[in-house]
């Protein structure tokens, strides 16, 4: 009876021991399955971001294709609609400054001719007046 006993204790003492390392065993799980489960749902939230960069990424290429198509669409026109009003004026604005010098000169010499047609008229004048 006493062995009997001392096999019963063992086997209670051996069936606590699973009983503890069954309860180790599924506290471990159940860790394991909250650690699975942040990572899932980490790797979802990076899936969710990269899908979020990568459209991004393409709204920004677009946008910089755009961008690059209107700058060369302004530049066309820059170069085959305003630079030759340009240029014409720069030739008008030239032809204007030589108008207005040649008009300078023309009244100068006009004013020097008068200035001396005066003098002229005048000394001739004085010369009739006195006899």
């Amino acid at each position: 009876m006493r062995v009997l006993g001392q096999l019963e204790a063992k086997l209670d003492a051996v069936a606590d021991r699973l009983d503890r390392s069954d309860e180790v065993f599924a506290a471990e799980q159940k860790s394991a399955h909250i650690s699975r489960s942040r990572i899932h749902v980490r790797i979802d939230e990076q899936a969710k971001r990269i899908t979020e960069m990568e459209k991004t990424t393409v709204a920004a290429g677009a946008t910089v294709a755009q961008q690059r198509d209107i700058i060369k669409d302004l530049t066309n026109t820059v170069s085959k609609e305003i630079k030759p009003t340009i240029d014409e004026w720069k030739k008008i604005k030239l032809v204007g400054g030589m108008i207005s010098g040649a008009l300078i000169a023309v009244g100068i010499s006009a004013a020097t001719v008068a200035a001396w047609a005066y003098d002229w008229l005048w000394g001739i004048l004085r010369h009739l007046i006195r006899p």
